[in-house]
């Protein structure tokens, strides 16, 4: 693939990331805001109880229990289930496309669909943590006899400090998913050849901007730090990266990029254009 292919091949894999990201931050609005709506009713029974009755561990754990059924019964599980499911065959195929490869073994395909499960084990414990939090702000508004409306507002504040981390951890583990794909083709020979490629433009984190265009070997990139976090190959500049590596053939001429500083000349223009 010439150098403008890559180039391209990279900027599908970041749009795709992006429209799943887009299409994932709008299901989850929708499934919160029907938690939220289902936590009135849950504060004003807890409120009708006795004190001695609210502090004990049993009717505490109850409530606990009913936060997290609140929860699932509001689409949370089906939310996971979904976000990694078919619809990540798109981003494969992309990642793939990068790659040129035309045939896939049966090998590979169960080893994408573990990994689309890990992710999604990954997003469930995320609703477990929401649920938690829900339960130890309302017990402790009940316990001190808040009113309801300002015990409603610190769970919405919950809902909405969540919902923003649910997201962060959604983009970023679909663009780990992508790298994946890319890793179970390339192997782990140290001395390959890797571009990083994608997006340079005025969003480009330093990180990304350091090395977009440029080559490295795996072992050279197996030895970087994004400074967000670890095994760079997997999460690329860190969270909300939009970039990726591609492995540059044996018969490229980006080959010789490797151990210089210089960049892909596509990539440069890019870079010189958002300076």
């Amino acid at each position: 693939m010439s150098p403008q292919d890559l180039l391209d091949a990279a900027q599908s894999v970041a749009a795709r990331v992006d429209t799943l990201g887009k299409r994932f931050a709008a299901e989850l609005t929708t499934v919160l805001r029907r938690v939220e709506r289902n936590l009135q009713p849950l504060v004003v029974d807890a409120l009708t109880g006795s004190k001695a009755s609210i502090i004990r561990a049993r009717v505490a754990q109850r409530l606990r229990n009913v936060l997290a059924q609140t929860i699932e019964e509001s689409g949370y599980s089906d939310l996971a289930a979904n976000a990694y499911g078919a619809r990540l065959d798109a981003l494969v195929s992309d990642v793939l496309k990068a790659r040129a490869e035309t045939s896939l073994t049966d090998a590979f395909e169960q080893r994408v669909q573990a990994l689309k499960v890990l992710h999604a084990t990954d997003l469930l414990d995320e609703g477990t943590d929401v649920a938690r939090e829900l339960w130890q702000a309302t017990v402790r508004g009940v316990f001190i006899k808040q009113p309801v409306a300002r015990i409603l507002s610190d769970l919405n504040d919950v809902i909405d400090g969540s919902e923003a981390q649910i997201r962060t951890l959604y983009d970023t583990s679909v663009s780990i998913f992508g790298r994946q794909v890319e890793a179970l083709q390339a192997g782990d020979d140290p001395e390959t050849p890797f571009a990083y490629m994608g997006p340079a433009d005025e969003k480009t984190r330093p990180f990304c901007r350091q090395h977009v265009g440029r080559v490295y070997t795996r072992a050279e990139i197996d030895a970087m730090d994004n400074g967000q976090i670890d095994n760079v190959f997997l999460t690329g500049g860190g969270y909300n990266c939009r970039h990726t590596w591609i492995e540059v053939s044996k018969f490229s001429e980006l080959r010789d990029l490797v151990g210089t500083s210089n960049r892909i000349p596509e990539v440069l223009k890019q870079l010189e254009r958002a300076a």
